[in-house]
């Protein structure tokens, strides 16, 4: 071969590698720039997951503490030791339970206070099992419109005058003055705030608690901010946002600053400068300024956004920690090509070898996929919240139900459209499904496209009027997907729950009732009671 033949033989050999260096770098920060938005997505779904599981642990607290008022008619009998702390100017009790109570005025010895404090008590017991499930909650607390609280757990000796502080916060003074004008019972959530308890920013959740139509106080829980950041895998997140209605922010900066900032003075400098995109980006939606990456998701619980930032940066990082072997191959190959080109048979094995390379690094990156498509509970997640759930009914002796709901043909969905739309159906039942039932029941995805929903202090002929109603609501909504209309209908199976039956025998009824309904031509309510009165037997 001659020397001009060598020479551009070389050179495009050179060339080629180029090229495929530059391919491979593409096809590679795609692959991280998805990588970052499936953190961010794990990331919000943990979050939302757990802001349910609060709602959920928000019920039983305010639930208990009504059935006390609906179910008690004693005089609360309570003799609690209250010492005055002048220098705090507060009057104290603690006790072996790691909680305490502290009184802002004078604890009087009234008939009224007594029954309210035995009330107190009563719901404190489950105060620390709740702080189990839910380690991130960093204080639960009856506050009453009397003027005392129940904190658990204690607080430092250097931090009792800040007791007083928690009726100066915005939202308790809200709550007290305006659900005592008129009975409301829905749970709200405040905004970011430095706790009076602690100095650190926390987000609250409360709800109130009445006897009868009268206003006692409100029962709360204030969740740290580890509360809301995932743990784990999240290695190409820089910095985490979560934004509330004043514009607020919780960010990884503020969790250790141990601040509260406006959520625009808190963005790096480029991002700052072209802020007005923000505003204009729509859930699930990641936008690029300047050097960086922004991720976009509206919380469907609680009133905020929540934002997930990366820069180039970290993407670039992310790739040459991951393509560490192709990399140096690329540049021994670049070298070697480049001093032996006349060996074609070196050439042509260090491209297959690079080939295979790839083919091992794209199976090495291959994730095992998670399912967090609807928010809902997993059977884990569910059973343990069910859980807790049957040991209040047993302490009260109330009764509930447990309903079980499969999606009507859902496997056309797939077929027809492919699996996206059927992630899509599975999402826009459940929040059709959530809407339509109260904030105490519980919802969970049992597998596939089944589907269980709890219902607290509910009885039979009210179970069969929700599942209805569950049924007529998925069977009237008009679901679009890409322009597509799409129908969906139901099958419900119905149980009763009480003290006596397993959560596992009741799912099994129900599951059998539903079976039933799938027998007789789908899209309807069947109940197992009225199986067994009526002496149906089951195909199944």
């Amino acid at each position: 071969m001659g020397k001009f033949w060598r020479k551009f033989f070389r050179s495009t050999v050179v060339v080629c590698l180029i090229i495929i260096f530059g391919v491979n770098y593409r096809f590679e920060m795609i692959k991280s720039i998805d990588k970052f938005k499936k953190q961010s997505d794990e990331n919000y779904y943990y979050m939302d997951k757990n802001i349910s599981a609060v709602n959920e642990l928000l019920n039983i607290l305010k639930t208990s503490g009504t059935t006390y008022y609906e179910k008690n008619v004693r005089v609360g009998n309570n003799n609690l030791d209250f010492k005055y702390l002048p220098k705090d100017d507060i009057y104290i009790f603690t006790d072996d339970a790691d909680r305490m109570v502290a009184g802002i005025n004078r604890i009087s010895s009234d008939w009224s206070m007594k029954k309210e404090l035995d009330m107190s008590e009563i719901v404190a017991a489950s105060y620390k099992n709740v702080s189990k499930v839910m380690p991130d909650i960093a204080h639960i607390y009856y506050v009453s419109g009397k003027g005392f609280i129940n904190i658990f757990p204690q607080i430092p000796r250097d931090k009792y005058s800040s007791v007083r502080d928690i009726y100066k916060l915005d939202f308790v003074k809200k709550e007290l003055s305006t659900k005592s004008q008129k009975r409301e019972t829905g749970s709200f959530w405040s905004g970011i705030y430095k706790d009076p308890l602690g100095d650190d920013p926390i987000i609250t959740t409360g709800a109130p608690i009445y006897d009868g139509s009268t206003l006692k106080g409100i029962i709360t829980l204030g969740l740290k901010s580890n509360f809301f950041v995932k743990k784990k895998d999240s290695s190409l997140i820089m910095e985490f946002f979560l934004v509330d209605d004043k514009g607020n922010a919780l960010s990884t900066k503020n969790i250790e600053n141990k601040e509260v900032s406006k959520f625009y003075d808190s963005l790096p400098k480029k991002i700052y400068e072209k802020r007005y995109k923000l505003s204009d980006m729509e859930p699930c939606d990641i936008e690029k300024i300047g050097k960086y990456y922004i991720y976009y998701e509206q919380c469907n619980s609680a009133p905020w956004k929540v934002y997930y930032v990366t820069d180039i940066l970290k993407l670039n990082s992310e790739i040459i920690r991951s393509n560490m072997v192709f990399i140096a191959l690329w540049f021994i190959s670049l070298i070697f090509l480049y001093g032996v080109s006349t060996r074609k048979a070196v050439v042509k094995d260090s491209q297959q070898t690079i080939e295979k390379l790839q083919v091992m690094l794209r199976k090495s990156d291959k994730e095992v996929e998670k399912d967090f498509l609807t928010g809902a509970y997993n059977r884990k997640g569910f059973t343990k919240i069910a859980n807790l759930e049957l040991d209040r009914m047993k302490r009260y002796d109330i009764d509930a139900c447990i309903i079980m709901m499969d999606i009507d043909h859902f496997k056309k969905f797939n077929d027809t459209y492919g699996h996206a739309c059927g992630d899509f159906v599975l999402r826009s039942f459940v929040r059709v499904v959530t809407k339509n039932i109260r904030l105490s029941d519980i919802v969970g995805r049992w597998g596939g496209e089944e589907f269980l929903v709890l219902l607290p202090e509910t009885d039979y002929k009210g179970a069969l009027l929700a599942a209805e109603k569950i049924r007529k609501t998925v069977e009237s909504e008009i679901f679009y997907y890409h322009n597509q209309s799409l129908n969906i209908t139901v099958t419900i199976g119905v149980s009763k729950l009480n003290v006596g039956k397993s959560l596992e025998k009741a799912v099994e009824e129900a599951d059998e009732a539903m079976y039933m309904g799938k027998e007789n031509g789908r899209n309807r309510v069947v109940g197992y009671q009225d199986i067994v009165s009526k002496n149906i037997k089951l195909k199944k």
